[in-house]
């Protein structure tokens, strides 16, 4: 079956409420604040700080605060989501202070990449990490702070 619009072109129908049903659907999983907080798993990444400072590419007081911070984020978060999606009547506020901690690693780690007149950091791939990684985690935490707070 189709339609025609005012202008007498033929056009397919289309079930807008089948659409946005859509959607919403996957706008709602996006934002799910166990999914958000899952995709800090990756930091676990950090990983490669600490070797560049075995390697002596980076500097120790960047690496080792940088490396560990996001080790210890990257390595809790699936956990950190499951507790969160189980709905642990603390899940909520430990959260909160998870992403506290992680959005402070992450604010740490830009400072000190610029405080230690690193290098290396201005170099690729290393120059990718300050200048997408973190806005994009960030972003992550910020989003998931708002989320938290609005489930309050």
């Amino acid at each position: 079956m189709t339609s025609s619009n005012s202008k007498g072109s033929i056009q397919p129908p289309t079930n807008n409420r089948l659409v946005d049903d859509k959607r919403n659907k996957i706008i709602s999983v996006l934002m799910s604040v166990h999914v958000l907080m899952s995709v800090h798993a990756v930091r676990i990444i950090g990983i490669s700080f600490l070797i560049g400072v075995s390697q002596g590419v980076l500097s120790p007081i960047f690496g080792y605060t940088a490396g560990l911070g996001d080790i210890l984020i990257g390595v809790t978060a699936i956990p950190m989501a499951y507790f969160f999606r189980s709905g642990h009547r603390f899940a909520t506020k430990i959260s909160i202070v998870w992403n506290i901690l992680g959005s402070i690693d992450l604010v740490a780690a830009i400072y000190l990449s610029i405080t230690t007149s690193n290098k290396t950091m201005t170099t690729m791939p290393w120059v990718l990490i300050p200048t997408v990684g973190v806005p994009i985690l960030l972003t992550i935490h910020v989003i998931t702070l708002w989320l938290l707070r609005r489930k309050k």
